[in-house]
């Protein structure tokens, strides 16, 4: 699957979780980031840097949606399967840190 169909697949998914997706110029001023998730009033925001190339849009949002309980949605397997990586690699790194 390539970036942008994936791109549009997580952008789905997102919706479907409530998510409010954002895409800004996170590069102004003092400001220097490609993106990240938040939570303000009690709704879930993922900022991307509208910038960035597809691939690394994918990257934020993908690590935004795998700290999201996706169990109760459909998503395409493949998207699922995205999500599940980067939560194991997350699961690694904490794993590895705790152990240092």
């Amino acid at each position: 699957m390539k970036s942008e169909h994936i791109l549009s697949a997580l952008e789905e998914t997102a919706e479907k979780l409530g998510i409010k997706l954002k895409y800004e110029d996170l590069k102004k001023g003092e400001v220097d980031t490609q993106g990240g998730s938040f939570l303000l009033k009690g709704e879930k925001y993922v900022f991307v840097h509208k910038h960035l190339p597809a691939g690394e849009k994918v990257r934020v949002i993908e690590e935004a949606l795998a700290e999201m309980d996706t169990s109760g949605i459909h998503i395409a397997p493949e998207i699922r399967e995205r999500l599940e990586r980067v939560r194991n690699k997350k699961r690694l790194m904490e794993v590895h840190i705790e152990g240092n």
